[in-house]
């Protein structure tokens, strides 16, 4: 069962608990530690985007569409839809021959409250650009376009595209499609759920090349470059996705997904991990995700430090004083 992975502290009481599961798993399927419940089922959320990008790349958008590297990295995004993100989302649409009216993501703010603030204070209001799924929109466009398909139905599971997106990440998942669940994402569009351990697993091979003899090599390749190369593009400055790429020069991978998920790719010890906060708190997300790691040994501790705030965020007043902190409470189990 979940077990216990965070506290709230405030003023040296703990006020409230988030439970989770994790999973860590290397290449070959092996699980290597764990919290809670490994062979829980959930939904891979926004962590998938990588996944269905490299599906969409072996349609190869990028090359019939002229797409950049950061035009890429978007596409794999949760973006916080800040001046940079819309100013590249609006290049694909031009590439594309799309307009924003044409993406069925639907309006939402910024995910970052920066950005709000920043949106607001032009006297705009949010379009469907600012959706943090609207890069993963225009990817599922472009791989209807470049197949030359209709993607009028492309939210539909049973689309051509959603299919060959399923069949990667049953491949990456190391699971039969009968056995991935597939229901409607917050954006619309599927939505495909695994055991954690599962997810652990594609995450540990989503950039490595030598996987199925090679097969995705080439698609990998280029997702890899293009993320750890385009961090900001992934989330932004202030948000753990992008300064775990940052801060460890693309070594380790991090996506999230919504409902308390998160995915992490580590590239030197080809391991993957999958984590689920049970409540779907966002706030025990990064402190579960860093003590994670620094349990596992892979951050160095000049990283660490600079990721402190992640691992274990004040708790402050509305007019900012620090009275307590969230903090992880857990310790990964081995698998003898």
């Amino acid at each position: 069962m979940s077990e216990k992975l965070v506290e709230i502290i405030r003023s040296g009481i703990v006020e409230s608990v988030h439970y989770g599961d994790i999973a860590v798993v290397n290449k070959n399927g092996d699980l290597l530690y764990y919290a809670g419940n490994p062979e829980q089922a959930g939904f891979f959320r926004s962590s998938a985007k990588p996944l269905i990008l490299l599906s969409h790349l072996i349609k190869n958008i990028h090359g019939q569409f002229n797409l950049t590297l950061r035009e890429l990295a978007i596409m794999a995004s949760s973006h916080s839809g800040g001046r940079s993100h819309i100013e590249v989302l609006s290049g694909i649409a031009k590439k594309l021959g799309v307009r924003e009216s044409d993406l069925t993501c639907g309006v939402r703010e910024p995910f970052g409250e920066k950005e709000r603030y920043e949106l607001y204070k032009t006297g705009k209001e949010p379009g469907q650009f600012h959706n943090n799924c609207s890069g993963k929109h225009l990817g599922n466009i472009a791989a209807c376009k470049a197949a030359g398909l209709s993607w009028d139905s492309v939210h539909e599971p049973f689309h051509p595209v959603q299919l060959d997106v399923k069949a990667l990440i049953s491949d990456f998942c190391g699971l039969p499609e009968d056995f991935i669940n597939v229901g409607v994402d917050g954006c619309g569009v599927p939505v495909f759920g695994v055991p954690m351990k599962n997810m652990a697993l594609a995450y540990s091979r989503i950039f490595d090349t030598g996987f199925m003899n090679g097969k995705y090599a080439g698609v990998q390749e280029l997702l890899h470059k293009a993320v750890t190369q385009n961090p900001d593009m992934i989330a932004s400055d202030d948000r753990i996705d992008t300064q775990l790429i940052r801060l460890t020069r693309g070594d380790h991978f991090g996506k999230m997904g919504s409902d308390g998920v998160f995915c992490v790719h580590i590239h030197s010890k080809g391991i993957g991990v999958a984590l689920k906060i049970l409540d779907g708190s966002i706030r025990a997300v990064a402190p579960a995700v860093i003590e994670t790691l620094v349990q596992l040994k892979t951050l160095s501790l000049d990283v660490t430090e600079k990721l402190k705030d992640f691992h274990y965020p004040p708790v402050k007043t509305w007019s900012g004083k620090v009275i307590g902190k969230i903090t992880p409470v857990f310790k990964l189990k081995k698998v003898k």
